[in-house]
């Protein structure tokens, strides 16, 4: 079972989540090296970082990936009509 990251090896992301604690987050990276045949196959990663790790590491991705962020919708017409400001 592998239990740790290598330079030499090149891992394929198969799957993640990321849990919101607030100031800080948790993200969960699945990794595989071929098709897995167990559980045992896959490598879990936890990785910890602030709201500003978070949304570089995002912004990477989008530029490396040549698209952009999704935008924000916009506010409810009765907000506009009423100049509230979103949260």
């Amino acid at each position: 079972m592998p239990n740790s990251w290598s330079d030499e090896e090149v891992r394929v992301l198969v799957g993640w989540t990321a849990q919101d604690y607030g100031a800080s987050m948790i993200l969960r990276l699945e990794t595989v090296t071929n098709l897995p045949e167990s559980a045992d196959d896959v490598l879990v990663s936890r990785l910890v970082m602030n709201r500003d790790q978070a949304v570089q590491l995002g912004n990477m991705l989008y530029e490396m990936s040549g698209t952009l962020p999704p935008k924000k919708g916009k506010a409810p017409l009765l907000d506009r009509v009423m100049g509230r400001k979103p949260d």
